[in-house]
């Protein structure tokens, strides 16, 4: 099993450096690095934790690209990962220029993490999500044709959403990007089977992983593609401590609880629930300065706390070592671990990156 964890995101920007340095001395596999312009929570209920008398904001984001660049300075070794982009705001040409000059200044170590995009990250700007996965594909396959061209070769594409005439793309990475997809739905599984060195979606129960995984391989074998080529990732919001009551207890914050809010409505349907927004794809769909603090709060009061359970790995260091050897028979190579443990309750910084020490010595 390898781990990654999430990268700094907020000001000021020389943590960026500085953690990337101590992430790799301490052995992490990878560091993966928001592209967002906006962050989960609505801004009073963020303002009033206590995290509100430290940032000003939650939506405070470097650009994911130059931060990777900044943090390549410092490490060696460690892969520097976008969690994940898109191509609502990019376009192929743009973002591959940017992929590439990563892979330049990480000296090969990048990887191109990348989704269908995000409601929250589009919409409120203008830029629209139309048929965002057929999207994905197209410039999947475009950016492909512009890597494998040849110097000072024209590049023609006629395509549904993309259309290149004499444009050329000279710039080449100095090894394989590895493209790692942020897939959940059937066919972005298919693309993922075609297009993809890695698999990365987010917390789902390993039952539901290993469903998923069965689906992935089948369209693997459709595309003459050795399932075993794609490494098989997990995105993990972790909570954890020494005591499981203080596991409940941090699980009931509502700044935690937000995170429920996030899981599509068919998780809520498999345990006899309903999400409070309807038929909502949280990933997709979720905007958070479309609601006030007290319509949250409102929605956090339905949402039952099985259903709150599912979107995080939770427990003690020993309760996760467990879940996480599942997720290893269930198929998982590569986690990465996004400790929220501490939004819960600002003193448990150390001793949750400590417990989290515990659960990665294990493997």
């Amino acid at each position: 099993m390898k781990f990654g964890t999430v990268a700094p995101t907020f000001p000021p920007i020389d943590e960026i450096p500085r953690t990337a340095k101590r992430l790799e001395e301490k052995g992490y596999a990878s560091l993966w690095f928001p592209d967002h312009l906006m962050g989960w929570y609505p801004h009073e209920l963020w303002k009033e934790s206590v995290f509100g008398k430290l940032f000003p904001s939650c939506h405070m984001f470097y650009d994911a690209f130059c931060a990777i660049c900044y943090a390549s300075c410092s490490t060696e070794r460690i892969k520097l990962a976008t969690g994940v982009t898109d191509v609502l705001r990019r376009h192929p040409a743009v973002l591959l220029q940017q992929v590439v000059t990563a892979n330049h200044a990480s000296n090969g170590r990048f990887i191109l993490g990348i989704g269908a995009g995000e409601g929250e990250n589009t919409l409120p700007y203008g830029i629209e999500m139309r048929k965002p996965v057929a999207r994905l594909e197209e410039a999947l396959e475009l950016m492909r044709i512009m890597l494998e061209t040849d110097y000072g070769e024209n590049i023609n594409f006629n395509g549904k959403f993309f259309k290149l005439k004499n444009a050329v793309f000279d710039l080449k990475p100095i090894n394989k990007i590895p493209v790692w997809i942020g897939a959940h739905g059937e066919r972005m599984l298919k693309i993922t089977a075609k297009y993809a060195d890695g698999w990365l979606p987010t917390t789902m129960p390993p039952k539901v992983y290993s469903e998923k995984v069965e689906v992935l391989e089948r369209y693997c074998k459709k595309e003459g593609r050795d399932p075993a080529e794609i490494e098989k990732g997990l995105f993990v919001s972790l909570v954890i401590d020494e005591k499981r009551e203080e596991v409940d207890r941090l699980l009931k914050q509502p700044i935690l609880k937000v995170n429920s809010l996030l899981l599509p409505s068919e998780y809520f349907r498999m345990l006899g629930y309903q999400h409070p927004f309807g038929d909502f794809y949280g990933l997709l769909d979720y905007i958070p300065t479309e609601y006030s603090k007290d319509d949250i709060l409102l929605a956090l009061k339905e949402i039952p706390d099985e259903v709150v359970r599912l979107a995080f790995v939770s427990g003690t260091a020993e309760d996760v070592a467990q879940i996480f050897d599942e997720y290893s028979k269930a198929g998982v190579e590569h986690i990465v671990l996004w400790n929220l443990t501490y939004f819960g309750d600002v003193s448990k910084i150390k001793s949750s990156y400590q417990l989290i020490d515990e659960v990665i010595r294990h493997f």
